[in-house]
């Protein structure tokens, strides 16, 4: 589900349930543009709230227009309802199959939100404004007015107990002079407090009654799988990137297999079924004319050698097939097939191999000149 779903299951009281698939946006009871659509008829909604306070304070000294303001302002607010459900009706109507579906994104969804807490803020400051206005136009001071309207006071969020009063909230245990109170619980702590047990009914039905949510382990084996999805399409990818700088020699049985389907196919007629050589050199001996290891095979069936009437396969197979024939021209080494056709080119020796003999060769000067 949507994290703006779930906001407006709480928030908003709208009936909400995760979306069937992705083709059609549509919950149940609710799609994208309808709820679209409710925001911002509740958006404007407060705007006209707005507009009729800000001018009751305004005219608040103007008795005889009052009713006249009174009427236009009823009149306003209606005709605003009725074009809120007009649009509502009309996005219901349009959020069908055959037509584009409108997707709400997160952020036009906070900022609608973000818009109707402002507004209902704003709401609240002119409305305490104007019941302060009232009570002073009636004869009360502007002190006495204001402590009428106290936020705190009204709402009962504090409890607190007058210190001249305390005596009789004492309780008998005595600390060394110090005495207990017994005072009530902050209301907004108790109000806290049942929110969370609201919050506690609420998840246990998503999470374990209705299954809409995923717990732990079910969140862990949908990530792996994702992540496992993601990797095989990253590796399918990365095939078609193999390149002779990065190219590597394969064993497993069913590439040899796959790189002798190709070599006998499109390479014997020149190099023979075995790789003997023939109007191309011997390929399973020691020596090579451009070069032996994987990259260099890799590179010589890249492009080929037009010079000696080879043709580059990099037109007629992908870096994967490219890859797998040389490793079956590889696996050749050593395999002494009849009628071998004669070394060609110099002795090829791993740039590994080449390394480890060069330093055994320097060990054994320098052992040889220690000696001496």
């Amino acid at each position: 589900m949507k994290p703006y779903k779930i906001f407006a299951l709480l928030f908003l009281g709208i009936p909400t349930v995760g979306f069937a698939n992705n083709s059609i946006a549509k919950a149940s009871g609710i799609s994208d543009a309808i709820l679209t659509a409710v925001l911002v008829g509740v958006i404007v909604l407060l705007l006209v709230i707005a507009k009729v306070l800000a001018n009751s304070i305004e005219a608040i000294g103007k008795p005889k227009q009052e009713e006249k303001d009174h009427s236009t302002s009823k009149k306003i607010i209606s005709l605003c309802l009725l074009g809120a459900l007009s649009f509502t009706a009309q996005a219901a109507e349009n959020s069908t199959p055959t037509t584009p579906i409108f997707i709400l994104s997160n952020q036009l969804f906070w900022t609608l939100i973000s818009l109707i807490l402002l507004l209902a803020i704003v709401i609240g400051i002119l409305f305490k404004s104007l019941n302060t206005l009232i009570r002073i136009q009636r004869g009360e001071s502007f002190e006495e007015a204001t402590e009428r309207v106290d936020l705190f006071k009204s709402l009962n969020l504090t409890d607190n107990t007058p210190i001249e009063m305390e005596v009789d909230i004492m309780l008998d245990h005595d600390y060394d002079g110090i005495r207990e109170l017994d005072n009530n619980l902050p209301p907004w702590w108790k109000y806290m407090f049942y929110a969370t047990i609201v919050f506690s009914f609420i998840y246990v039905f998503r999470y374990h009654i209705s299954g809409d949510g995923q717990l732990q382990i079910a969140e862990y084996l949908t990530e792996i799988e994702a992540a496992t999805a993601k990797k095989e399409s990253m590796m399918a990818n990365a095939t078609e990137s193999i390149t002779e700088d990065n190219v590597v020699y394969l064993i497993d049985a069913a590439t040899i297999e796959k790189g002798a389907a190709i070599f006998k196919g499109n390479c014997a007629t020149c190099h023979g079924q075995l790789g003997e050589g023939g109007a191309g050199p011997n390929l399973t001996d020691e020596y090579w004319v451009h070069g032996g290891g994987i990259k260099n095979v890799f590179k010589s069936i890249k492009y080929g050698i037009p010079a000696k009437g080879m043709i580059a396969w990099q037109s007629q197979f992908n870096p994967s097939q490219l890859q797998k024939v040389a490793s079956y021209v590889l696996s050749l080494q050593g395999t002494n097939p009849p009628n071998a056709k004669s070394p060609q080119g110099p002795k090829y020796i791993e740039e590994e191999k080449a390394e480890v003999e060069q330093e055994l060769v320097a060990t054994d000067s320098t052992e040889v000149a220690s000696e001496q």
